[in-house]
């Protein structure tokens, strides 16, 4: 009874989120920059008398599209090309093995494999892999020799590297609209963080940021002198986000004391309206700079006479770190207000140079390597993903065979697209592709009917169905995806002209496809339990790093080297974001096999103080003058690397922690402060709220579930 319960709100869930749309994240114009490569590359060979050269390479920008527009944002060059080279590759090996059927099989084992494996490294991993697998399965049921095998590998390819080439060229050199626009967004999200309530995730902002950063990595990118105050910008942008943080931390502790409330709130209402202000300069509206330079002024005078008032005078020592940082802030929004207005002029053409991208391309693989090498394993949820594609896919295939389908290939190409790693997912995603091919059937046979279009107007339908396809991806993928079902039957049209016949068939293959494909997970299902716990435990590690940077700082009397800190601030954000996203796929499936909630959030919600003080400790750190050395605290900061290594084993295995196995860091802590010499009033309270901190996750971690209490 509970089982068919949790299906049913599984199958409610998924239908209610395939039938989401969110209008503001249509693109008309990023719809029509990937269409325009799919109607030259089918177009221009369909004139030139070779149909077949035109839908096949038709069909490769198409999906080199999708690897774009299914996620939105700028084009990710170097992802579709890699898309493109992939695809070439398993069309290639797919024509070549398609004349033995146990070699077929092996080779489409052997390509799900790797492309289900390349799910691990992200969404756009897993596009490439899916469509690798498409390709594997549509291109390679022509059975050819090596030679012609290549020819139509290289079909394939020409249409997807025409994707990248428009792409490049039309960036070229790139305007600073899209980089400013960027930019604004995140300083409006940082806006929206100095003035919300309570602990808000500075999240949003922070990938806001990064997104603006990557825009402002392009390989295409030629810059003028605006560029450069972009950057710096962007990098101010990163400060402040920390800085924000760590203000609202301190905040708390001083809400009782009115005078150094008020002055907070008041730095917080005019920190709103100068990053807001900033967004509108860094767009374009110089009319508001000198607004801007206002406002940043009135900010400072008001901090200067809350110091000369005294307010931040009080027994809580808190509150002249907090002082300290709302100047920091301030000098920092002084800097904003002197680049925002170069920011929004560009020079003339002459004035553009190439620039040494701020990226790392290299490091990021190494890093994408290492997470495909902890994923081979049949225990990660992506090794069985990957194993499950494996068996899958030559599964489907034979059956395909053996059913009277007319294109029993989409049945595998389906089968093989439904299925994911996480349970809810796949359950969504079969939704959406059901919904989906029977919107796009339905439309493409409506068309058929009424205009039996041919020739040329077969062209302009595939190139206005591309059109709305991709400018919809990024806001439904149950929408996009029916767009793409009626551009596939048309492009069939100029090869085969059958379109009701073709749209019937996409409808019935890939609904059975997406049915076996549903049922074999239901029947081998992958939970979100043990990647829940992993997240949560590679969490801690991050912050456990993290703070042992910063106190390690302390210790020797050193500054905290700026690179390396960085670093490590953006691995333990790009945790936090895992460990979030894990979690809630975890808790949105069955009871049974959900994660602990009150464990999970409740670790969550306790890392974030760890992370806020941390940032208030690593600012104060990095001030002009290095910290005081403080020998004695490394005792204290052992005894907190050791209690979060052994919060991060008990969450990754599951385990509750015995309370003697725990250090008792408030009795170092006393220790450390007793006679006043190992640590100053302000690292005291700072290292205060770091024990409790650290303390109350070690309680949540070591907690029994309510279940067991209630029993």
């Amino acid at each position: 009874m509970l089982r068919a319960v949790a299906t049913t709100s599984t199958l409610t869930t998924a239908v209610r989120q395939a039938g989401r749309f969110d209008r503001r994240a249509v693109s008309w114009r990023g719809g029509l920059l990937a269409a325009i490569p799919v109607v030259a590359v089918l177009g221009i060979p369909i004139a030139a008398g070779d149909p077949v050269a035109g839908v096949t390479m038709g069909a490769g920008a198409m999906l080199v599209g999708i690897a774009w527009r299914v996620q939105g944002g700028r084009p990710p060059l170097g992802v579709m090309g890699a898309d493109a080279l992939l695809m070439a590759l398993a069309t290639f090996v797919g024509c070549v093995s398609g004349r033995v059927l146990w070699v077929h099989l092996i080779v489409l084992c052997a390509v799900s494999l790797f492309g289900g494996m390349l799910v691990g490294v992200g969404n756009r991993g897993g596009v490439i892999g899916n469509q690798a697998i498409i390709a594997a399965v549509v291109f390679g049921r022509f059975s050819e020799p090596a030679g012609q095998a290549a020819g139509l590998a290289g079909l394939v390819l020409a249409g997807g590297a025409a994707q990248v080439l428009f792409l490049s060229v039309i960036r070229w050199p790139a305007p600073l609209r899209a980089q400013r626009r960027l930019t604004a967004a995140a300083y409006r999200a940082l806006a929206s963080l100095a003035g919300a309530a309570g602990r808000s995730s500075s999240l949003p902002a922070a990938n806001l940021l990064d997104k603006a950063r990557e825009g402002m990595s392009a390989p295409a990118l030629f810059g003028d002198a605006a560029l450069t105050a972009l950057r710096s910008l962007l990098e101010e942008g990163f400060r402040i986000r920390v800085a924000l943080s760590a203000i609202r931390a301190l905040s708390d502790r001083v809400a009782a004391h009115e005078p150094a409330r008020n002055a907070v709130a008041s730095a917080r209402r005019r920190t709103v309206v100068v990053l807001d202000l900033a967004a509108r300069v860094i767009e374009g509206d110089s009319s508001r700079a000198g607004e801007l330079t206002a406002e940043v002024d009135r900010l400072t005078r008001e901090l200067e006479a809350a110091r000369r008032e005294r307010a931040f005078v009080t027994d809580e020592p808190a509150a002249a770190i907090l002082e300290r940082r709302l100047a920091a802030l301030a000098g920092q929004l002084r800097a904003v207000g002197a680049l925002a207005p170069s920011a929004a002029h560009s020079g003339g053409l002459r004035s553009r140079r190439p620039h040494r991208p701020i990226d790392r391309p290299l490091r990021q693989l190494r890093q994408e390597l290492w997470r495909l090498r902890a994923d081979l394993n049949w225990q990660s949820p992506v090794g069985r993903h990957a194993l499950r594609l494996a068996l899958v896919v030559p599964a489907a295939e034979l059956i395909a065979r053996q059913l009277p389908l007319s294109r029993g290939y989409w049945m595998v190409v389906a089968a093989a697209a439904v299925l994911r790693p996480e349970y809810g997912a796949t359950f969504t995603r079969g939704t959406e592709r059901a919904l989906g091919t029977a919107l796009g059937a339905g439309l493409a046979g409506l068309i058929a009917a009424g205009l039996h279009p041919a020739g040329g107007a077969t062209i302009v339908l595939v190139g206005v169905l591309a059109w709305l396809a991709y400018s919809t991806f990024p806001a439904s993928f149950t929408v996009g995806f029916g767009f793409i079902t009626a551009v596939v039957v048309f492009l069939l049209n100029a090869i085969s002209p059958d379109t009701l016949a073709t749209a019937s068939a996409r409808l019935l293959d890939t609904l059975v496809g997406g049915a076996l494909g549903l049922i074999v997970f239901a029947l081998w299902p992958t939970w979100s339990e043990a990647p829940a716990r992993d997240s949560l435990a590679e969490l801690v590690d991050v912050q456990r790093r993290y703070l042992s940077d910063v106190l390690g700082a302390y210790t020797a009397g050193t500054r905290p080297a700026p690179d390396e800190i960085r670093l490590v601030s953006r691995r333990l954000r790009l945790a936090r974001v895992n460990a979030e996203s894990t979690v809630a796929r975890s808790l949105s499936e069955p009871a049974a096999r959900r994660t602990d909630p009150e464990r999970a959030q409740g670790a969550l919600a306790t890392v974030l103080r760890l992370t806020q003080t941390t940032h208030v400790l690593r600012l104060e750190a990095q001030e002009d003058e290095p910290p005081e050395p403080s020998p004695r605290l490394a005792g204290l900061a052992a005894s907190l690397d050791a209690l979060l290594t052994i919060v991060a084993d008990a969450l990754r295995s599951g385990a509750r922690p015995p309370a003697q196995s725990l250090p008792d860091l408030r009795a170092d802590y006393e220790a450390l402060v007793s006679d006043g010499g190992g640590a100053g009033p302000d690292l005291a309270a700072e290292l205060d709220e770091l024990v409790d901190a650290a303390n109350g996750l070690a309680a949540i971690v070591a907690a029994r579930p309510r279940a067991q209490r209630l029993g």
